[in-house]
């Protein structure tokens, strides 16, 4: 290999390791040159026009996460206030209703809010407004979109068109199930928070053996 051929090729070697260095946000010069930064604010912005199309997205997603966390949260207290005005003897439709109004009555009194009585208030309108009662329940099933809430829909739904005088224990069981279910999920949010805590932790362990290795690949190049 004639000397020019290995002047090339150190340059071009240490071309690469700049370009890299370059993408951590890191300046160093080479024979006395400084690394050009237009092919690294090109691919920088490039980065940034990626990120402002892929936010919007990854925030409509987070919000349906959070609403879809916050329904499955109050379920199991939901079904169960419901059973239990059941058991007192009330009509389904009286229960929902005094559930609804119980609810209304902690807001007026600086109570959360809870989107699963609020979908509940929308369906008690709609009943009142003239919508059929199984028509109702099952709207109310399909909008909360969880898998719980559309089981409760057609439950319901059941109940209304044919009679069951088992709803209460149905209600209980979807109770027990709830609380069951909240239990795993707690445990599976724990894990998937542990395992992104690894991604950062990786991310600087990657960039430090890069500006460990970089300087001595440049070395040996050069030699």
């Amino acid at each position: 290999m004639t000397e020019a051929e290995k002047r090339r090729r150190r340059a071009k070697s240490g071309a690469v390791i700049c370009w890299i260095f370059g993408l951590a946000g890191l300046g160093i010069s080479l024979a006395g040159g400084e690394m050009q930064s237009g092919l690294v604010l090109l691919l920088l912005g490039g980065a940034a026009g990626a990120a402002l199309l892929y936010l919007p997205v990854q925030q409509e997603k987070q919000q349906k996460e959070k609403r879809l966390r916050a329904l499955q949260a109050d379920y199991a207290g939901m079904v169960t206030r419901l059973g239990l005005y059941m058991t007192a003897g009330l009509s389904l439709r009286s229960s929902w209703e005094r559930t609804v109004r119980d609810y209304r009555e902690d807001r007026e009194a600086g109570g959360p809010e809870k989107l699963v009585y609020e979908e509940m208030e929308i369906t008690r309108r709609q009943i009142m407004g003239g919508v059929f009662e199984d028509r109702a329940y099952a709207d109310f099933g399909r909008r909360c979109a969880a898998p719980e809430y559309l089981r409760l829909g057609s439950l319901l739904e059941t109940y209304v068109q044919q009679g069951n005088r088992e709803l209460f224990q149905a209600l209980e069981q979807e109770a027990m199930n709830a609380l069951s279910g909240d239990l795993l999920r707690v445990k599976k949010r724990g894990e998937q928070a542990g395992t992104l805590l690894l991604i950062p932790i990786l991310m600087l362990f990657a960039l430090t053996l890069l500006l460990v290795v970089a300087p001595a690949l440049m070395q040996m190049q050069m030699t």
